[in-house]
């Protein structure tokens, strides 16, 4: 599952060194899951944290499904904005905001491919 949320972009997988009950989350960014950590515990423990340099998403932690969920759930009842592409990124991100743009429009011309065809 992917997903973008105020705290960042994730990539939520049931692999091979989860256990029943748990998650990996992945990012490309650690303090996405530095911020999310914050958002679970109320603190950050930077050891959760998985560093794997050649990796395709190099950051990762574990956590339990009920935690996601959870998550999740608090950022829909958080939405308070009508437009995504302008409240999703913190200000002065121009990095993050260019590349959330551009699956915006990798998104777009699928979109109009498919009303095309």
């Amino acid at each position: 599952m992917w997903t973008f949320t105020r705290d960042g972009f994730f990539s939520a997988v049931f692999d091979r060194y989860c256990k029943r009950g748990e998650l990996m989350i992945r990012s490309r960014c650690k303090d996405d899951l530095v911020r999310l950590a914050k958002k679970l515990h109320g603190y950050s423990d930077e050891s959760e944290i998985l560093g794997i340099k050649h990796a395709d998403y190099q950051y990762r932690m574990k956590i339990t499904k009920n935690d996601w969920a959870d998550y999740l759930s608090n950022c829909a009842h958080d939405i308070d904005y009508a437009n995504v592409k302008n409240n999703i990124v913190s200000t002065g991100d121009d990095l993050r905001q260019d590349a959330y743009y551009q699956v915006w429009t990798a998104l777009y011309c699928w979109q109009s491919k498919l009303n095309n065809a």
